[in-house]
């Protein structure tokens, strides 16, 4: 491969697992709610997709990917509700809890707390014979899992901006009073909110751990965050929200061809997705002081 497509290409498989979970953060800040357990939710998503594909086979596998991580979210998001709990508070509980369960599931079940490989579960790559078409060759040859990502992060992409649910939602989060008067519970669309989130980080979470057939502690690497950041980068919109996830692929897409890139050192462009991160975060806090200053 020439160096254009082949970093191309390595975009969008960074970009698979980390665009539905960007979009999974964007339907919350729809309801007007940070989902701030993106990060654990990845990891409950890959762990589903390892530890059931192991017994009944990869698509069910998939299943439970998207099933186990929304409910997870719409269980937590109802418990903060119901209990008037602090969610980002429930988020972070999330975030440490599903690690340890993981670890434990994982013994019982694999017997290691460490890297479990199951064969037969790395996903095959598609569509091989058009890798070579110029122009439009890194589309293809990508592995199933990374178009079965992409195909729920657009779907609920097309749910929020096409769909009844999308105008309830951003209404929930606008004014709710509005929702009410309508005779639609507010509560309600933010479950379902809380669950689609979910769905699509369980999508990112079989993404990852298809792309090696193995469930990896912490594999999820901060994707999490990440995916937060390009809500917030995007302007909390749909096209931005992809277009800031696309960045981020393209800078990991980046570090794996930095040897190729005038010998930069690869270890200081996997850093920059992050760095840019916490940049973004900064700012953003600076801004939201100087508006209340102001």
């Amino acid at each position: 491969m020439n160096r254009l497509p082949s970093l191309l290409f390595d975009l969008l498989a960074f970009l698979a697992p980390l665009a539905p979970a960007a979009v999974g953060g964007l339907v919350t800040e729809y309801v007007g709610s940070l989902n701030i357990a993106l990060e654990g939710l990845i990891l409950a998503g890959a762990f589903s997709y390892i530890a059931v594909g192991s017994v009944s086979g990869p698509a069910v596998g998939f299943l439970a990917a998207l099933l186990v991580p929304a409910a997870i979210a719409y269980i937590s998001d109802l418990f903060s509700r119901k209990a008037r709990a602090d969610s980002f508070v429930i988020g972070l509980g999330v975030n440490m809890l599903v690690p340890a369960v993981a670890s434990i599931v994982s013994q019982a079940v694999f017997g290691t707390k460490g890297v479990a490989v199951v064969a037969g579960l790395q996903s095959g790559r598609v569509f091989n014979e058009a890798a070579g078409l110029p122009l439009l060759g890194f589309l293809f040859g990508q592995r199933t899992t990374d178009y079965l990502a992409l195909v729920v992060a657009v779907l609920i992409a097309v749910a929020l901006a096409r769909t009844p649910f999308g105008t309830r939602a951003r209404a929930a989060g606008m004014n709710q009073d509005a929702l009410v008067m309508a005779g639609v519970d507010p509560g309600r669309i933010r479950g379902w909110a809380y669950a689609l989130s979910g769905l699509a980080c369980g999508a990112s979470g079989a993404a990852l751990a298809a792309s090696v057939g193995a469930w990896v502690p912490n594999m999820s690497a901060g994707r999490g965050w990440i995916a937060l950041v390009a809500v917030y980068l995007g302007g909390k919109r749909l096209g931005g929200t992809f277009a800031a996830s696309a960045l981020f692929a393209l800078l990991l897409s980046m570090a794996t061809r930095a040897q190729a890139l005038s010998g930069a050192p690869a270890e200081l462009l996997m850093a920059l997705p992050y760095f840019i991160t916490a940049l973004v975060v900064i700012l953003g806090a600076a801004r939201t002081r100087a508006r209340k200053r102001n």
